[in-house]
């Protein structure tokens, strides 16, 4: 796509902020005793402002985690303040392994002004396709793409 217009762009695609984190239960007793504040809290998260998008996956036996999008991050850090999803947090981090075992959260912040298009962080000059990957921090060029002929 080469326009600045994010309104174009799926909801998903007009996030820029992205939370990533994911618990693991204690048990099957934590597990269920956590599912109806989880699913009061997911209603919650889809009508809170600038939400975008929501994924939830899994790892056997008892990991659980969540990939939420938004639209700015001060939107998703708004919505962590709200009193359950305090409440939640508070529950899963109570009493060593009671409830959980481990878990982690990362969040994500997209770069102002732009995207990554055809090996540029910006829409600007964005010219179809690209004849090299994206070169790593110890290239100087990526290597060429050799593209399937007929599709």
């Amino acid at each position: 796509m080469k326009t600045a217009d994010l309104s174009k762009l799926p909801r998903y695609g007009r996030a820029n902020a992205v939370f990533v984190g994911a618990t693991q239960y204690s048990g099957l007793r934590a597990l269920l005793a956590h599912l109806p504040k989880w699913i009061r809290l997911r209603s919650r998260l889809k009508r809170a402002p600038g939400f975008c998008g929501h994924y939830v996956y899994y790892k056997f036996p008892y990991t659980f985690g969540q990939v939420v999008l938004f639209e700015e991050m001060d939107q998703m850090l708004r919505f962590a303040r709200n009193k359950l999803h305090r409440e939640l947090m508070a529950w899963i981090v109570e009493g060593e392994g009671k409830n959980a075992n481990a878990g982690f959260i990362r969040l994500y912040d997209a770069r102002p002004d732009g995207s990554y298009a055809n090996g540029l962080w910006s829409n600007d000059g964005a010219r179809g396709y690209d004849e090299h990957f994206t070169a790593l921090s110890t290239e100087t060029q990526g290597p060429r793409v050799h593209p399937r002929k007929g599709g």
